[in-house]
């Protein structure tokens, strides 16, 4: 009985902790939608372009995380912060997710597209 009543307790409060978003402040740098999903649309390209590590062992030197802070010249904690902010904002999130993964679709056929041909030839 003590057992039920303890999982009872945990359950309650991790349902209690998980079912507000709670007031998130804007932050003061905070990353716009379109940079944003710019620059988890690179990450993910950076992180697939590393499993090919064997045929160059110097990419994270060349082209890492590093990389990206410059490029968009943003910061990990400008970064960090953003992402928390909109993950505390779902719909605006979840838009920024779902244009990520239509550019990785369009990336994705064109790729095809061009094995396609290469393999005709």
């Amino acid at each position: 009985m003590r057992s039920i009543s303890l999982v009872f307790v945990f359950c309650a409060l991790l349902l209690g902790s998980c079912s507000g978003t709670g007031n998130v402040k804007k932050p003061d740098n905070l990353i716009s939608e379109k940079r944003m999903e710019a620059v988890l649309y690179d990450a993910i390209v950076m992180d697939v372009m590393s499993t090919f590590s064997e045929k160059n062992p110097t990419f994270e030197a060349l082209i890492g995380k590093s990389y990206l802070y410059k490029k968009y010249d943003i910061d990990s904690l400008q970064l960090v912060e953003s992402e928390n902010y909109y993950a505390k904002n779902p719909r605006v999130y979840f838009k920024i997710h779902s244009n990520v993964l239509k550019r990785i679709e369009i990336t994705k056929d064109s790729l095809e597209r061009i094995a396609k041909q290469e393999k005709a030839n």
